[in-house]
């Protein structure tokens, strides 16, 4: 009889993130901003050799890959506004952690997986984007704003 499989929990997850974004802000300050845009490259480059996403990933390889795959999310949503790029988060299971870090007065600096979704975006929108906020809105849902440049 084999084992059944088990995945991290929403619990590890959020403990793991909380911890690590709570040492970086201590040690890096805000440079640890630095840490995770180079975290999103790796972390990348790393979906794509496993054939997780396609290099030039679509809305739906995004969706997929934030539902089915990681189970990070119940939905996702992408509105380009011209000048912004908004992204709507729904059932996020990775929002403790952060409202942790908020209630001891400390931003958040390291999501390696919202810079993934800002560089798909990226790609989908053929130009740089820059995150201006990460907020969280009523019940699990988040939204990750950012600007064109």
């Amino acid at each position: 009889m084999g084992m059944a499989a088990c995945k991290p929990t929403p619990l590890f997850a959020n403990l793991f993130m909380y911890a690590v974004n709570k040492a970086a802000s201590r040690v890096l300050g805000k440079s640890a901003l630095i840490l995770s845009r180079s975290v999103s490259e790796d972390l990348w480059n790393y979906l794509v050799s496993r054939g997780v996403i396609p290099p030039n990933p679509t809305f739906d390889d995004l969706r997929r890959l934030f539902v089915e795959e990681l189970g990070v999310a119940e939905d996702v949503t992408v509105e380009d506004g011209g000048e912004t790029v908004v992204i709507t988060i729904r059932g996020v299971t990775l929002r403790d952690f952060v409202e942790a870090l908020k209630r001891e007065r400390i931003e958040p600096v390291v999501c390696p997986l919202t810079s993934v979704l800002v560089k798909m975006c990226e790609n989908m929108s053929s130009g740089k984007l820059v995150l201006q906020r990460f907020e969280l809105l009523d019940g699990p849902t988040a939204r990750v704003v950012c600007k064109k440049v």
